[in-house]
């Protein structure tokens, strides 16, 4: 029923005050009630009993220091008043004075007024139950995380609801995600946040990547074929710079109280996970990862799944990092003893690098898809301008959920979705530190409607191309791209904030270097330089596949995403947000799905992936190569209208939480 309509139904009122126990007025009637006129039977008029003689009224008595109250118009009366009441009662009939009959028309009025405030109350209550919006149980109206898992994702939720910032619980997620997952990020690594500003309608990315440091060996690509782990591959690490930048410029709560929880959590012992476990046993990790045994080693060998470690290093690291700040890192004790751990096993890091680290704030990149919904994605050194050229030229398809409808039109359709990603993932190498390069204009050519066209031109219904075809980095069209304004924004959450945030230690368990005074794995962050690099300048940020991405809709919708998995990274986001922009996926479908990943000319089919769209594009001439290990995983949360889901990955077993 329309709330508005209420009125005109007053039986409907009546019952749903009868409903409700906290507004209703009493089904009996007022002289039923103990100690309103005792005499009086049931049905019978008080006029009568008066002109028969009267009522035969003896004042009650109080029997306790509280006397139980009766009723009357919704009004508390206690005994003892009820038999001054009564007389100006009978008063008010033939025979009395006319006064009396006017105090019983005001306990009238009374109980009118009393009867529609009631109304109103349930009409107000009505309104309120009705004009809520309805949400899927696994939905929420607040805010929500998305982190690795659930642990983390119920710390970041918990900040959220303390009236923390999204950067804030984003910063708390991914401290506990360092422990939880060590394998996969961490103090030793770097972290990009790409950030929405409610109050500004901005979108700000905060580049804490690894760099460079001075003394970097001048022959290190030459040993870019052999397996990149150990101390001459570690960069100076960026991520706690990167979380003072994000905290300073949007934070809330105490920089303090987003260590208590992880700090809180190495109280107890860990528990190697599923994952950890496949990665710490796998064969191409055996030998290099005793340098992690103080840590996960039961003598010699690696802990194995569900077994227990403790990491007191850390926790003591994380106090004091909770109490001083960044610079208890970059220049401080736990900066001098980690240059001194990793110096000793061949690092050429030195605390005038860490000093001379700092963060980087840019606009993000943005492209609009379908008139309707914004793209945002850090630039280079990062992969967003990548995701963004992959978007662009997908979007001329016009996909939808009847793309999928026929075994034949989803052959069609996967096979455009490879073509595109082969151009895409191409042109990787390009993303380098703005800084040192000409990647600026390169993503200009990247990103203007004239490329999109010309590579749209050169896909058919084939296949089989040689590389060559897909090298077009160097046919990038000389046309301008500039972004758009975002003022029109509106917001994700009840604090008007959105996060995405990627961090990373680069391969599982970085150079598998670790500080055993601080507790900290470095990363291996310098390998990413041996993609189509041939010089490495000190300072220079390494190109990275992250993508941490906000899509914003002009209705307020939005889908904040990222993933995680090396190479895997910008193809897997891709596919997530196609699958949620136009296939109509829900969130954990369109995560969860099976993705393809390309490299070069040849196509990667993750696990599970379509065996029927797998056969048809080899029939088209695509080229499969086999993947031994692979992990790409994707976190999610995304609003529309006033409900938010949340989706966290279970490739690596996550769960997300909000409220």
């Amino acid at each position: 029923m329309d709330p508005s309509h209420i009125f005109s139904h007053p039986e409907v009122v009546w019952e749903l005050m009868l409903s409700a126990p906290f507004l209703a007025p009493s089904r009996t009637p007022p002289w039923q009630h103990r100690g309103y006129l005792p005499d009086v039977r049931r049905g019978q008029d008080l006029k009568q009993v008066i002109e028969k003689g009267g009522v035969n009224y003896k004042e009650a008595e109080p029997t306790s220091v509280r006397p139980p109250p009766s009723h009357h118009c919704g009004i508390l009366h206690f005994p003892w008043q009820q038999s001054r009441r009564l007389r100006r009662r009978t008063e008010s009939f033939p025979g009395t004075s006319g006064r009396a009959g006017a105090d019983m028309t005001t306990g009238r009025i009374c109980c009118l007024v009393l009867l529609t405030l009631g109304v109103l109350a349930v009409v107000v209550v009505l309104l309120v139950t009705l004009t809520q919006p309805k949400c899927a149980p696994q939905q929420y109206l607040h805010g929500a995380v998305a982190a690795d898992t659930e642990t983390c994702s119920n710390i970041g939720r918990d900040i959220l609801k303390r009236g923390g910032s999204a950067v804030d619980a984003a910063i708390a997620g991914l401290i506990c995600t360092s422990v939880m997952n060590p394998q996969s990020s961490g103090l030793g690594g770097g972290v990009v946040f790409t950030i929405y500003n409610a109050s500004t309608g901005t979108v700000e990315v905060i580049n804490a990547r690894e760099t460079a440091p001075q003394g970097i060996p001048s022959d290190l690509l030459s040993g870019c074929t052999s397996l990149h782990i150990g101390p001459k591959w570690i960069a100076v690490p960026g991520e706690i710079r990167g979380y003072e930048e994000a905290h300073k410029r949007y934070g809330r709560l105490p920089w303090k109280s987003l260590f208590e929880p992880t700090i809180k959590l190495l109280s107890d012992p860990l528990v190697v996970s599923p994952v950890m476990d496949k990665i710490i046993n796998h064969q191409n990790f055996s030998h290099v990862g005793r340098n992690l045994c103080p840590l996960i080693c039961d003598g010699q060998r690696f802990l194995t799944r569900g077994k227990t470690f403790r990491w007191p290093a850390l926790q003591k690291t994380l106090k004091i990092l909770a109490e001083s700040g960044a610079t208890a890192f970059y220049e401080g004790e736990i900066g001098k003893a980690l240059v001194e751990d990793i110096k000793k096993v061949g690092s050429v890091i030195t605390m005038e690098d860490l000093k001379a680290y700092k963060a980087e704030v840019s606009s993000a990149l943005n492209i609009t898809l379908n008139k309707n919904i914004t793209v945002f994605s850090p630039p280079p050194p990062m992969g967003g301008a990548v995701l963004l050229f992959i978007l662009k030229i997908l979007e001329e398809y016009k996909f939808h959920q009847a793309s999928l409808a026929t075994p034949k039109e989803k052959g069609e359709t996967y096979h455009l979705i490879a073509e595109v990603l082969k151009f895409g993932n191409m042109l990787k190498p390009e993303m380098k530190d703005p800084t040192f390069s000409e990647a600026k204009a390169v993503v200009a050519m990247m990103l203007c409607n004239k490329t999109a066209e010309r590579v749209r031109s050169k896909i058919d219904a084939r296949g089989d191309h040689p590389v060559d075809h897909y090298n077009f980095s160097k046919f990038l069209s000389n046309c301008n791209y500039e972004s758009k304004g975002t003022s029109h924004i509106s917001v994700l959450a009840a604090d008007g904030s959105a996060v995405s945030a990627t961090s990373t230690i680069n391969f599982p368990f970085g150079s598998f270097v670790y500080s055993n005074q601080t507790g900290i794995i470095l990363n291996n962050e310098l390998a990413d330089f041996c993609t189509g690099k041939s010089s490495i300048r000190a300072g220079e940020r390494p190109p990275s596949a992250m993508v941490p991405s906000i899509l914003i809709s002009k209705s307020g919708d939005m889908l904040v995403i990222g993933g995680a998995g090396g190479d895997w990274i910008i193809s897997a986001t891709a596919m997530a947000i196609i699958n949620k922009l136009w296939f109509g996926y829900d969130l954990e479908r369109a995560i969860s799905s099976p993705i393809m990943h390309t490299n070069k000319d040849s196509i990667l089919f993750e696990e599970h992936f379509s065996q029927d769209v797998r056969n048809s594009l080899l029939k088209r001439g695509h080229k499969e190569q086999k993947v031994e290990f692979s992990m790409n995983v994707v976190q999610g949360v995304s609003k529309e209208g006033k409900c938010i889901s949340a989706y966290s990955d279970k490739r690596k077993l996550g769960k997300s939480a909000g409220y």
